[in-house]
């Protein structure tokens, strides 16, 4: 579902590169991309400062666009150069933000050029997208978590 999402959210930017992002432990943690080298995944496995695009759309639970990385201040030096590195010249960044308002990860696409700016009809697409996904998300934790604490409690009670 996460690579799904990644590609829709690839198709509707028309970018080839990007990331999934899940929430954990108040950080965001790498969690499925496509055509980011080792290097940028090493860098962002975890991102817990709000020195990158996805993190200021996480604290801000709202889209987030870099139209040039290599000119946005939103970057520290070295989130920078690992974005620059890779290929991505600019970025967009959107929340998975629940129906009760939490962020439960981000979905980002990392684009070759600079960007101009997207439009209605694309931000409004992302962000459907984001909250589907966000809702999948809360549901397929709640059913693996709750279907594995009834494994476990078949498993460990006397027969």
């Amino acid at each position: 579902v996460l690579m799904a999402a990644l590609h829709r959210t690839l198709h509707i930017t028309g970018a080839e590169m990007g990331n999934v992002q899940l929430v954990e432990n108040g950080m965001l943690r790498l969690e499925k991309h496509t055509g980011l080298n080792k290097r940028f995944t090493d860098y962002f496995t975890f991102v817990e400062d709000s020195t990158t695009a996805c993190a200021r759309a996480a604290e801000e639970k709202r889209q987030v666009t870099v139209k040039d990385v290599a000119a946005c201040d939103t970057f520290d030096e070295g989130s920078r150069q690992a974005i620059l590195q890779t290929g991505s010249r600019a970025c967009h960044s959107v929340p998975l933000v629940s129906p009760k308002g939490a962020v439960v990860g981000m979905i980002s696409s990392h684009h070759e050029g600079t960007l101009g700016g997207l439009t209605d009809a694309q931000l409004n697409a992302l962000n459907e997208l984001g909250g589907q996904v966000a809702r999948w998300l809360i549901w397929h934790r709640g059913t693996v978590a709750g279907a594995l604490d009834h494994l476990h409690a078949l498993a460990t009670s006397p027969r």
